[in-house]
């Protein structure tokens, strides 16, 4: 599948390339990464840029805000052909079942500014450091820093690191600066995630049950992750490629 640069969440900003190539993966490909992908959190995303990067190899070009989109479309096209998603979760207040399609069009970003991809001057506790989104690449070479001596382990606030340009001169200082920031220091980098990270914007599910008879400024919805919406590929390809009496046609039994 070829996905235009100006169709990623970035806008493919600056970018000298003009699309990305991600492939659906086999039946054996789906095993190797079930038997092959870590457990925690960490060391699965690096598995997960690896795993697309071999599709494309600008996808370490890309900036890391792309990344997750383009990990979740590669789930997807493995599987759904026309890239529509049966969906089922759980309504929180009456616990019954949502049902749900998602369409490749219900997936909207925020739309990424110019302004903000060249980056930007921040204060943290009093001092000033330089913003810019990182490219995949960049990413990763922080990224690395944490996988081996573990001192964060929360993804965001990797992300959140990897956005100061000073990290490369100072990496401590600027890890305690975001690990210990306080009052409308969060705030800004909240902000900071807001702009540079959640760019997809989830998907909002209706239950049935509890909006039966309601007026739309009373209806309740669901929101759920894009990222959140894969988790077991062969039930979920199974859920969304039913198959009919006609693809298994057993032979008759011979009679003695």
């Amino acid at each position: 599948m070829e996905i235009l640069s100006q169709h990623l969440p970035s806008g493919g900003y600056g970018y000298s390339f003009p699309s990305i190539n991600i492939k659906p993966m086999t039946y054996l490909e789906i095993v190797g990464y079930l038997e092959s992908v870590p457990s925690d959190k960490l060391s699965k995303y690096l598995f997960d840029i690896r795993w697309v990067g071999a599709d494309d190899p600008n996808v370490y070009n890309c900036y890391i805000m792309d990344l997750d989109y383009l990990i979740f479309m590669k789930k997807l096209i493995t599987i759904s052909k026309d890239l529509v998603m049966n969906i089922s979760v759980e309504c929180p207040h009456c616990h019954k079942k949502i049902e749900g399609q998602v369409k490749i069009n219900d997936i909207m970003f925020k739309a990424a500014d110019n302004a903000v991809m060249e980056g930007a001057v921040v204060t943290i506790n009093g001092s000033e450091y330089n913003i810019k989104p990182p490219t995949v690449r960049e990413f990763e070479k922080v990224f690395q820093k944490y996988l081996k001596y573990r001192k964060v382990e929360d993804l965001d606030t990797i992300k959140l690191i990897s956005l100061v340009q000073e990290f490369d001169t100072n990496p401590n200082r600027i890890e305690d600066t975001i690990v210990n920031a306080s009052h409308e220091d969060i705030t800004m980098l909240m902000a900071l995630k807001d702009l540079y990270f959640d760019r997809v914007e989830p998907i909002k599910l209706s239950c049935p049950n509890c909006n039966k008879n309601k007026s739309e400024k009373e209806r309740r919805y669901q929101t759920v992750r894009v990222n959140d919406l894969i988790v077991d590929f062969f039930r979920e390809i199974i859920n969304n490629n039913r198959i009919t009496g006609d693809k298994i046609k057993f032979k008759q039994a011979r009679l003695f």
